[in-house]
């Protein structure tokens, strides 16, 4: 069997984009650093918002890299909506051992309407067989 580099190269992006949430999700709710304050002083409203973006661009990263390394569509979905959610689930549950961060359905709700937007952007969009 031949590793085919490019279809393993899809994966950089969606893997990267879940490594940089896990670090966003690992500071603590109140940082001492001004230089780093920013990071937890922007509006709890806000901070929720962002996951409808945040887990759509997961999801749409995830349904391009699939379909880039030949899984169909109907099952790219499936598997990509398996594994944001999936990542949003366990995002919330590693919150809860970080100082001054909770689990919140409020969150999981947007990280499932961000799923659901990507992947209607994604169906619907034209030149979608042109993936890479």
């Amino acid at each position: 069997m031949v590793l085919n580099l490019r279809r393993v190269g899809c994966f950089w992006q969606p893997l990267g984009l879940m490594a940089v949430i896990f670090v966003l999700s690992s500071i603590p709710g109140k940082l001492r650093n001004p230089r780093l304050r920013f990071l937890t002083e922007l509006d709890p409203q806000w901070q929720n918002l962002l996951h409808v973006p945040l887990f759509g661009l997961l999801q749409f990263l995830w349904l391009r890299a699939l379909v880039c390394s030949g899984v169909p569509r109907g099952k790219a979905v499936l598997l990509g909506c398996a594994v944001s959610l999936g990542y949003g689930v366990f995002d919330e549950w590693h919150q809860m051992f970080v100082p001054g961060r909770y689990a919140s359905l409020t969150d999981m709700s947007l990280n499932l309407l961000g799923v659901i937007l990507a992947t209607v952007i994604f169906w619907l969009r034209p030149g979608r067989k042109q993936i890479v």
